[in-house]
């Protein structure tokens, strides 16, 4: 007894040793991604800051996650070398009375075994202990975590060299590697609590998803195009501008002298019933509000921060030579957070897609209408990297303005083009080319 559990026994403590280690690296990372990206709670990131083990990993979180996972892979390679050769030992005697000698059975078996008890112990229960201990478990994790920085220092450097220089080559990059994926966060965030329990969780999940994709859109993707802008023109008589502001039911107007490349500001409508003047005696430039402009480049996170620091619900998009491509409103980058936000004016808003008859395969399609949601519609996958609707995809295809009636095949949509003007496509029908045409249309 006593010689077994000396030739087992270090074996064994190796390979708690190691699978403890690698279940505290799993429970560390997914805590710091809780705590520091999905915990909406200064108080308790400057409490847990205060905890000196806790400050460098909290303040340098894209360092720790990167020491974290370099431990567990150090972690799970330990306990490779442990395991394998000791669940092979243990079937030799099975195999021999089984087969009369050697087989591959110890393999496989040692590798089933291997994986599972890795699976159980060191990735689902550490990372739902993570998620619910998240500041012990982090507490934990601290000590290590540091451990492994001072051993692997030598090595990541140039590890990070080599992995930014890999993915500067790839053809969609031209920068350099990205410190946080993405997906890492959204995990958690889908971690955070259970989906089925709750139906709003699951909406808080969407809306805290898409806000963490503003970084990932310009305002170019977004912005409302230029020959859609209503606004007050110096020019035009009062009445005339008045008129537009009871026909759209907007708010707000950008005030021009002749078009927006002259834009002086904004009109509020509020300030127009306020003034309480007869319409001869309105001055819009008393009038005017200050209107900012932001670059079509920009990300909608930095848009979004400049109208929140100005506090202004619009802004100005312009191009690289200063002139005006659209407007963005704070509206326009809400919905991307939350989806489309309507209200009693737009109950009579025109219907974007629209079939021909109820049991057709085909639609009419308004060229304002969001490449995305045309997908969704025929069931397949539509996404452009410079637009976003049809119009647009139309036109970038063509590299010109359709002709009314003109036919062209893109993405696996059959489309012809059905009302067209001078600047844009306005209306189109489409259908999917492995769908047969509607005979009654």
């Amino acid at each position: 007894m006593n010689s077994i559990l000396q030739e087992l026994g270090p074996p064994l403590i190796s390979i708690l040793l190691f699978l403890g280690l690698n279940g505290l690296f799993v429970a560390g990372e997914v805590s710091l991604l809780k705590l520091r990206f999905s915990h909406f709670n200064p108080e308790l990131l400057e409490r847990l800051r205060g905890e000196r083990p806790l400050r460098a990993l909290l303040d340098a979180p894209d360092w720790a996650i990167r020491v974290m996972r370099l431990g567990t892979v150090l972690s799970i390679l330990g306990y490779a070398l442990s395991i394998i050769p000791l669940i092979e030992k243990g079937l030799d005697g099975l195999e021999a009375a089984l087969f009369g000698g050697e087989t591959a059975l110890s393999l496989v078996v040692a590798f089933l075994i291997a994986v599972t008890l890795h699976y159980l112990v060191a990735e689902w229960v550490a990372r739902r202990l993570g998620l619910r201990f998240p500041r012990e478990c982090l507490r934990l994790a601290a000590l290590p975590t540091r451990l492994v920085a001072i051993i692997t220092r030598p090595f990541i450097a140039p590890l990070e060299w080599l992995g930014n220089r890999f993915f500067a080559l790839m053809p969609t990059s031209s920068e350099a590697a990205p410190s946080f994926d993405l997906l890492d966060i959204e995990a958690q965030i889908e971690l955070m609590g259970d989906v089925s329990a709750s139906r709003t969780f699951s909406v808080t999940q969407r809306i805290l998803k898409n806000t963490l994709r503003l970084r990932e859109l310009v305002v170019a993707d977004v912005l409302l195009p230029r020959n859609q802008v209503r606004f007050f023109n110096l020019r035009d008589p009062i009445e005339d501008n008045l008129a537009i502001a009871r026909e759209s039911g907007h708010t707000r107007f950008p005030l021009c002298d002749g078009d927006l490349d002259r834009c002086l500001g904004l009109i509020h409508i509020k300030d127009l019933f306020r003034a309480n003047l007869p319409p001869n005696r309105i001055d819009l430039k008393r009038l005017r509000r200050d209107i900012i402009r932001v670059d079509s480049e920009e990300t909608l996170e930095e848009a979004l921060a400049k109208l929140l620091a100005h506090k202004m619900h619009m802004a100005l998009v312009i191009d690289e030579f200063r002139g005006t491509e659209g407007v963005l409103t704070l509206e326009i980058i809400l919905e991307q957070m939350v989806g489309e936000i309507r209200d009693e004016f737009d109950a009579d808003e025109e219907v974007l897609i629209q079939a021909s008859t109820p049991d057709s395969t085909d639609a009419l399609v308004s060229g304002l209408a969001r490449i995305h949601e045309l997908g969704d519609r025929f069931g397949i996958t539509l996404e452009h990297e410079e637009v976003s609707t049809l119009g647009g995809l139309i036109t970038t295809e063509l590299g010109r303005i359709p002709e009314k009636g003109e036919v062209l095949e893109i993405e696996g949509l059959h489309i012809e083009v059905t009302e067209v003007d001078d600047t844009r496509v306005i209306e189109a029908r489409v259908r999917r080319l492995d769908q047969p045409k509607d005979p009654t249309t």
